[in-house]
């Protein structure tokens, strides 16, 4: 997906959500990734490689035999979760279990250890390494080490998905994403020297939530993923050395103690000495790709300790009392579990920082929502809810199931509150509730000059590009809907959020959604609409960017795809020159159209603009969103209501309507031509002659109107002239 950085960029771990004992293939790209990062960052290669010699030789002048005893090097953690309020928001729990998991594999105290095979049994590498969560953050807010950051960034899982990056030199940074790099990878990292200089922003491990720990996402079965990965963030090679492709060739690691080996997918134990006969090669490491891995051996052991020593990628800051200090971990106590309880923590009470999600943002009056209480940084100890207008109105409840029986947008507030604080989110348009009446009836033409403001705009992550009416943009200069994508970054300071800004770009989306429109009446419909977009990309393999158009007939709860535009067919106005493209004449637009089946469902019907953009996307235009379509003003359906309309035309006299009621109440809706609503009322007489004169209908201006009878599950349609 990115373009300035490839999906390869960093070490992928390729694997499955599904575990077979064995023929597992997984695999690392470890080596064509830190290609990629020398061809952005020439520079680095040259210290990268001195770096690696210096390495190697300080290796083989040494016994591999660890210097130190003890919790001799305590890594702070952070773990930022990327998620989309799906399963790759993992809970705080599994997070936990991995940090266990970590703590026994780097001290040889994994249970596992037990079936190393004979031939290695006696090496078995301590790396007393101890991985503590983060109790104070880069600016010393108290942290419990996990964030969790909204952003379609999950679906990316690259170099440019690691964000908020904490501190490098004093933080081992570790993303948890959906995806990572492209779909079924399982985790990646950089060797330190290929992170020094400019390439500081990428240094981390990016894991997919199913590789991070042995309970909810995660499986025991790869419960060492990360091992492997902080094996590479630690200088480790794979044991048959710097490729990404197993079972090629026999190589070599620069670790005496790991024999020569091609590297294996599979375990077949004790039948392992392809490379020199009768030497049976390491299969059970934790840098083999064989999912068999029980331990480090003494040499990695001493490998990852000059690491921690020597100065690539600040390695050597990592550890410091004073990093110890500033990060909060230096007294923390071990396992690392939460708890509401000041007086029993092994992690520090923080203040909860208030979020939540709902199942649905946009239902139609008196349909249910499920909230539920996303709130990070700490246990919740109590939480109160707020829905404007709701039923409940308010909760305490972790997951409360709210209706509304108004429509408009509505603001939801949580208060969630612990021993240390509370803390607030309030949303002023979270959700919008639809009335269960059209705003308009087909067919409807939406030009956008005047019917603008019933249009619903979805910017699902609150970014800077938004769809927005502007006037001067559309067909012969009028007022288009703009998505604006460009963004001015010039002046940026590096490293910026707006400097990452069109790196970032690729997955974001954003909806343009139409009023309701009743089409139970129309015939043969077409939708059509007109488009206007620049690229730029340079090639048409580039123009990953869609427009697709959507239908819904239950509010917006769920979309039916119409359209989809994509590639050379998006591209209406060419080259957009990385700058604030807006269309200058006709040509640049292009009309699209589909037909559209109604039915008798059709009677709040909604149209979904949805863009998902690319880094080198820029600005859409949408205008003339036409509905068209054969009324049928004539329902023999009701026909036995023998309803009479009167005076028809009318010289601004209030609309009379004599009919003969049925078993149900009858619901008479008058509308412009437009399709807006300008009076409704319901008679509740039933089985009965009826004579009235309708609310609101006297004094009208001059103009065609279409006045909506229905009764039950049958509808009707009458036109009606103000002279």
């Amino acid at each position: 997906m990115k373009k300035l950085i490839a999906t390869s960029i960093l070490s992928l771990l390729v694997g499955s959500s599904t575990f077979a004992q064995q023929e597992i293939t997984k695999k690392c790209g470890a080596y064509e990734a830190m290609e990629e990062v020398f061809q952005m960052y020439p520079e680095i290669r040259d210290s990268y490689e001195a770096h690696m010699l210096l390495e190697n030789s300080r290796v083989k002048n040494t016994n591999n035999e660890s210097k130190v005893v003890g919790d001799a090097y305590i890594i702070p953690v952070v773990f930022h979760i990327i998620h989309e309020y799906g399963n790759e928001n993992i809970s705080d729990a599994q997070v936990y279990d991995e940090l266990e998991v970590l703590n026994r594999e780097f001290n040889s105290a994994d249970p596992d250890s037990v079936d190393v095979v004979a031939e290695f049994a006696g090496l078995i590498g301590n790396a007393h390494m101890t991985f503590k969560l983060a109790a104070l953050d880069p600016y010393g807010n108290c942290t419990n080490g996990i964030e969790h950051i909204y952003s379609h960034e999950s679906r990316v899982g690259d170099a440019y998905s690691k964000l908020n990056q904490w501190n490098r030199a004093k933080y081992l940074n570790i993303w948890v994403t959906k995806i990572v790099g492209q779909p079924g990878a399982a985790a990646y990292a950089l060797k330190p020297a290929s992170t020094d200089g400019s390439g500081f922003w990428m240094d981390g491990i990016v894991s997919n939530h199913t590789y991070v720990g042995s309970i909810g996402t995660g499986s025991p079965f790869v419960e060492s993923t990360l091992s492997h990965e902080i094996g590479h963030y630690f200088n480790l090679s794979h044991t048959w050395g710097n490729t990404n492709d197993p079972g090629v060739a026999c190589g070599d690691d620069g670790v005496s103690d790991t024999p020569e080996t091609a590297g294996w997918t599979s375990c077949p134990l004790g039948s392992s000495d392809n490379c020199n006969t009768g030497i049976q090669e390491n299969l059970q490491n934790y840098m083999e790709y064989a999912y068999c891995d029980r331990h480090f051996t003494p040499g990695q052991v001493e490998f990852m300790h000059n690491a921690l020593e020597g100065i690539a990628g600040q390695r050597n800051i990592l550890w410091q009392d004073s990093t110890l200090i500033a990060t909060g971990v230096k007294d923390l106590n071990l396992p690392q579990v939460p708890t509401n309880d000041i007086n029993n923590l092994t992690v520090p009470l923080c203040v909860p920082v208030a979020d939540f999600n709902a199942d649905k943002k946009a239902v139609c009056v008196g349909t249910s929502v499920q909230f539920s209480d996303e709130s990070w940084n700490a246990v919740v100890a109590s939480r109160t809810w707020t829905f404007e207008g709701g039923t409940p109105a308010t909760s305490t409840s972790a997951n409360p199931v709210v209706s509304w029986a108004d429509y408009g947008w509505k603001k939801v507030t949580l208060v969630v509150t612990n021993d240390a604080g509370s803390d607030t989110k309030t949303e002023q348009s979270y959700l919008y509730v639809s009335p269960d009446w059209a705003d308009y009836t087909g067919p409807v033409n939406f030009n956008m000059e005047s019917n603008n403001h019933l249009f619903l705009v979805q910017n699902i992550e609150d970014n800077y590009g938004k769809f927005a009416p502007k006037s001067g943009v559309g067909m012969d200069g009028s007022t288009a809907f703009k998505l604006q994508t460009y963004k001015n970054t010039t002046g940026a300071d590096a490293y910026t959020n707006d400097w990452f800004y069109n790196g970032r770009l690729g997955l974001s989306t954003d909806n343009l959604i139409t009023p309701s429109v009743d089409l139970r009446n129309t015939s043969s419909i077409t939708v059509s609409f007109d488009y206007a977009y620049a690229t730029n990309a340079t090639q048409t393999a580039d123009i990953t960017e869609v427009l697709k158009v959507y239908s819904s007939r239950d509010c917006g709860q769920t979309w039916s795809t119409r359209a989809t535009i994509t590639g050379n067919e998006l591209v209406t106005a060419g080259y957009a020159s990385n700058s604030d493209f807006n269309p200058t004449s006709n040509t640049m637009y292009v009309n699209k159209s589909f037909s559209y089946p109604a039915t008798s469902q059709d009677n709040t019907t909604r149209f979904k603009f949805e863009f998902v953009a690319s880094d080198v996307s820029s600005n859409l235009f949408i205008d003339n969103i036409n509905i068209n379509g054969t009324l049928g003003l004539n329902s023999t359906t009701i026909s036995d209501l023998e309803l009479v309309v009167y005076p028809n035309p009318t010289q601004g006299e209030a609309i009379n309507v004599s009919y003969t009621a049925s078993e149900e109440p009858t619901t008479f809706t008058l509308r412009d031509v437009q399709g807006k609503v300008i009076a409704t009322q319901t008679i509740e007489t039933t089985n009965a002659s009826v004579t009235e004169k309708l609310n609101n209908t006297q004094n009208l201006p001059a103009a065609c109107y279409f006045l909506e009878v229905t009764t039950g599950d049958y509808s009707t349609t009458k036109k009606v002239v103000v002279m």
